[in-house]
């Protein structure tokens, strides 16, 4: 009995530890990956526009349904491949370091109309 009682607070007091994510700063500005050094996405109130070698690919209205879980729906394309408009992504942040940040994402279109999931990491660039 005294084990589960110590069980119990012991889970209790790692639980009070738990941090609220603050995703404020990344729902406006510029972020890009590492991974894809020519491509990065302007994040301004519910528009972001993606960039590839820095011209204007796709736009996207976007919708934040939470704190750190946003909907967007691409709204415009100017030649980007493999995305048309239509298309939505739903990305949920959960990790954050300094200005970066480890997002999942849930991509639908017309091939995978019940989505398909990845996750990538994002840092907000210095203008």
């Amino acid at each position: 009995m005294k084990n589960i009682i110590f069980f119990a607070l012991m889970l209790l007091g790692t639980l009070s530890y738990a941090q609220k994510l603050d995703c404020s700063k990344f729902k406006n500005g510029k972020f890009g990956a590492a991974a894809f050094p020519d491509e990065y996405v302007v994040r301004k109130d519910s528009i972001q526009n993606s960039y590839m070698n820095g011209k204007v690919e796709t736009v996207w209205t976007l919708k934040w349904l939470s704190e750190c879980k946003v909907e967007a729906v691409c709204i415009k394309n100017f030649g980007a491949q493999n995305v048309e408009v239509g298309d939505r992504f739903i990305s949920e942040i959960f990790d954050i370091y300094d200005d970066c940040c480890t997002v999942t994402m849930l991509y639908f279109n017309k091939e995978n109309p019940n989505g398909i999931d990845f996750t990538r990491g994002y840092c907000l660039l210095k203008e």
